[in-house]
């Protein structure tokens, strides 16, 4: 193929940093659901007690700021790739 007619590739900085937020999503997601599957495993099978709300608030704690980060990360996947879609037409 005649190097005039390849569309440019995105610059290897832009790709790393878009795998590293890929990469920060998919961490961030999965401490997500082990901190809201926490909250729900304690409050189906114990039965109502301080350790069940300590226990509780622990996966609150844990999911919270990793469920806002993996919202954090997708976002700016969606905006670089919507980005590089309008860049490419």
């Amino acid at each position: 193929m005649n190097k005039k007619h390849q569309k440019p590739d995105r610059p290897a900085a832009k790709k790393d940093q878009e795998t590293q937020f890929f990469k920060y999503f998919v961490m961030s997601a999965i401490t997500f659901l082990i901190g809201i599957g926490t909250v729900v495993y304690v409050n189906l099978l114990l039965p109502p007690s301080r350790e069940q709300e300590i226990l509780a608030l622990a996966g609150l704690v844990l999911g919270t700021p990793a469920g806002l980060v993996a919202f954090y990360c997708y976002l700016r996947l969606l905006v670089s790739r919507l980005q590089n879609f309008f860049k490419r037409r």
